[in-house]
């Protein structure tokens, strides 16, 4: 139970920040009218103390991702007592708002 509370609180203070920065950039933004280049969306992605079919999450996670228009970009392990007890995944994809538009790299 603590693990999923803490799991909770640390996506929640993640998306606290995210949103903070982007409220700060939109601030900065706001007579040129712009919309983000892109979002970003984490996900964590248990494998419940077992390391057998982790490799299998992982691909379903990524494949669900895919389908929807997200692109990986990032993974990060989380361990607990040396134990890995999960995946930190990060996708991104185009912002809804840029839709149709070319978008400058």
């Amino acid at each position: 139970m603590y693990k999923l509370a803490f799991s909770v609180l640390l996506v929640a203070l993640i998306s606290n920040i995210a949103f903070a920065k982007n409220k700060e950039l939109d601030a900065d933004t706001a007579n040129l009218d712009k919309c983000p280049r892109s979002q970003a969306s984490t996900l964590f992605v248990s494998n419940r103390g077992k390391r057998k079919g982790s490799a299998e999450k992982l691909t379903e996670s990524h494949k669900n991702a895919e389908a929807q228009g997200w692109s990986f970009d990032e993974m990060s392990l989380y361990t607990e007592n040396g134990d890995l007890q999960g995946f930190y995944v990060t996708y991104t994809r185009p912002h809804p708002c840029n839709h149709g538009m070319e978008l400058i790299k």
